[in-house]
C-alpha cells in the first residue's frame, strides 16, 4: 500500500515544479496528512504530522506556490478514466458542494444557498464533475463558483489573486457544461451524465448536452412542465385587421401540458412497478418507479424536444422526479438504474469532507482553495484505485479503512498494525451482518416477491 503511494507521487512528481525548484516533497507531505487520522487537515496539523516539513514552505507552496492545479486535475481524469471509464455503467456526475466560511475574504465568498446545511449561509460553492463506475467514484474536474458581486469588483479580486481570465461571473450551469466539454475533449468514456435539480431544471444546459449528443438523466423538480405529445404546431394564419402578424407557433390542439407531479399523480399508482435499482451496504436498493415518454417545448423553441420522465417513490413516501433524453427503446429498469447512481458522487464528497480533509482548509486566495482541492481529489483517487485493487480480498474496504491503515503504512503514524486490523475486522463484521439481515427481510417482504 505504500508503494502504491510511492508510485502515485512519482507519476505526479513533474507537476510539482517551479523553475528550478522541485515542490514534490511538499506534496508527498501534503498528502500523508490528508490521507491521515488529523481531526483537522489545515496546514499547521499537516505540518505537524510530516516528519520532513517546515510551515513556512508548506504555506507557501499551498497559498502562493505557481504549480498548475488544472494539470493535476487533467492527470487525474486521465487516470480515473482508465479505471473507471468505458464500462456500460460509467457515467459522468455533476454536481456542488459547499464550504461555511466566515468573513468576506474567502475567494467567492458570500451570502447563498448551502446545500450542506440547507439554507442560506456564509459559503464558498464549488461546482465538480466526477466519474463514477458503480459505486467507484472520482472527483475529477472542479470550478469555483465566483459570484456576480466578485466579478464586478477588481479590488477584491486582486486581493484574492484570482487570474484575470477567472474574474468573469457564469451560472453554475454554465460551468457544468464546460467541464462536459471538457472531459469529452480529454478523452472520458462515459455513457450517460447525472445530476441534480439545480442542472435538470436549466434549459439551456439540457438542451446542450442534447445537441452535443450527450445522454443525461437529471433530477427536476416536481412543478416542471411537460406535454404528453409532440405538441409542435403551426404558426396561426394572420387574420386581417388584428395587429401584426403571429409569428409564434401554436401547440398541437390534442397535446396537454401538466407539471411532473400532475402526470405521476394519474398514473403512477396504477402504472408503477417496483424493481432493484442497485447494490447498497444493505442489500439491494428496491422501490416503485413509473416512467413516461414527454416533450419540452415552448412556443419560442424551434423544435420539441423528446424526453423520458422517471418517477420514484422514496421510502419515506415521497418522489424523486428526473428527466432524461434516453432513447425510447431504454426499459424502466435502466432508467431507474441511472436515477438511483448520482449517490455516489454526494458519497464521494462525504468521503472527502469526512475523511480527507475537503473542507478543512484554511486558505483564503484562488490559488491555495484550487491548489487544496485538486490534492484532495488527488487523495481521494488513490483511494479508489486501492480499492479496486484489493476488491476480492476485501470488498468491504472503505475510505475510512484506508486512512486507518495508511496511519500505519506511511511516516508518523501512531497505533499498531493489528489494532487497525482487528477493529476493521469488526466493522466488516458489522456490515455484514447488516446486508445479511437486509436481504432476510426482503426475502420475507410479499413486496418483493410479487406471485
Amino acid at each position: 500500500m505504500a508503494g502504491n503511494f510511492v508510485h502515485t507521487l512519482l507519476a505526479y512528481q513533474p507537476h510539482f515544479r517551479s523553475g528550478r525548484h522541485d515542490l514534490a516533497p511538499y506534496a508527498r507531505n501534503y498528502l500523508t496528512g490528508l490521507l491521515g487520522l488529523n481531526v483537522r487537515k489545515n496546514i499547521g496539523r499537516i505540518d505537524e504530522r510530516s516528519a520532513k516539513s517546515n510551515y513556512q514552505g508548506m504555506q507557501q507552496f499551498i497559498s502562493d506556490s505557481p504549480w498548475d492545479s488544472s494539470t493535476v486535475m487533467q492527470q487525474i481524469a486521465r487516470d480515473a478514466n482508465a479505471l473507471l471509464g468505458g464500462q456500460s455503467d460509467t457515467a459522468l456526475y455533476l454536481d456542488e458542494t459547499s464550504f461555511v466560511k466566515k468573513g468576506e475574504a474567502s475567494v467567492g465568498v458570500q451570502r447563498q444557498y448551502c446545500g450542506r446545511l440547507g439554507k442560506l449561509e456564509n459559503c464558498q460553492v464549488g461546482v465538480f464533475a466526477c466519474l463514477g463506475q458503480g459505486n467507484r467514484v472520482a472527483l475529477v474536474d472542479f470550478k469555483l463558483f465566483l459570484p456576480a458581486s466578485w466579478a464586478q469588483d477588481p479590488a477584491r479580486c486582486r486581493k484574492a489573486k484570482i487570474p484575470e481570465a477567472e474574474r468573469v461571473h457564469r451560472t453554475k450551469a454554465e460551468l457544468a457544461l464546460e467541464m462536459v466539454r471538457q472531459a469529452r475533449a480529454a478523452g472520458l468514456s462515459h455513457q450517460w451524465i447525472g445530476g441534480d435539480e439545480i442542472y435538470g431544471n436549466n434549459r439551456p444546459l439540457t438542451d446542450a448536452l442534447d445537441d452535443l449528443g450527450e445522454v443525461f438523466l437529471m433530477d427536476i423538480n416536481r412543478n416542471h412542465s411537460l406535454w404528453d405529445r409532440d405538441p409542435l404546431g403551426e404558426v396561426p394564419p394572420t387574420v386581417a385587421g388584428r395587429g401584426r402578424p403571429p409569428t409564434r407557433r401554436a401547440a398541437h390542439p390534442l397535446a396537454q401540458r401538466r407539471s411532473a407531479a400532475e402526470w405521476a399523480a394519474g398514473s403512477f399508482a396504477t402504472g408503477g412497478r417496483m424493481m432493484t435499482l442497485r447494490d447498497s451496504t444493505r442489500g439491494a436498493l428496491t422501490a416503485k418507479l413509473w416512467a413516461m415518454p414527454v416533450w419540452q417545448w415552448e412556443p419560442t423553441d424551434r423544435r420539441a424536444r423528446r424526453r423520458w420522465l422517471v418517477v420514484r417513490q422514496e421510502q419515506d413516501g415521497t418522489f424523486k422526479y428526473s428527466l432524461s433524453n434516453a432513447a425510447q427503446q431504454v426499459g424502466w429498469e435502466r432508467l431507474g438504474y441511472m436515477q438511483a447512481q448520482r449517490y455516489w458522487i454526494e458519497r464521494a464528497f462525504q468521503d472527502a469532507k469526512s475523511e480527507l480533509g475537503m473542507a478543512d482548509y484554511e486558505v483564503r486566495g484562488w490559488p491555495g482553495w484550487h491548489h487544496h482541492i485538486a490534492l484532495v481529489c488527488l487523495a481521494l483517487l488513490f483511494t479508489v484505485q486501492e480499492r479496486v485493487a484489493l476488491a476480492e480480498q476485501l470488498p468491504l474496504l472503505t475510505v475510512r479503512d484506508l486512512v486507518e491503515l495508511l496511519e500505519i503504512h506511511l511516516p508518523r503514524r501512531k497505533h499498531n498494525l493489528a489494532e487497525v486490523w482487528t477493529a476493521m475486522e469488526q466493522r466488516h463484521i458489522a456490515r455484514q451482518k447488516a446486508i445479511d439481515s437486509a436481504r432476510k427481510k426482503q426475502q420475507g417482504d410479499p413486496a418483493n416477491n410479487p406471485p
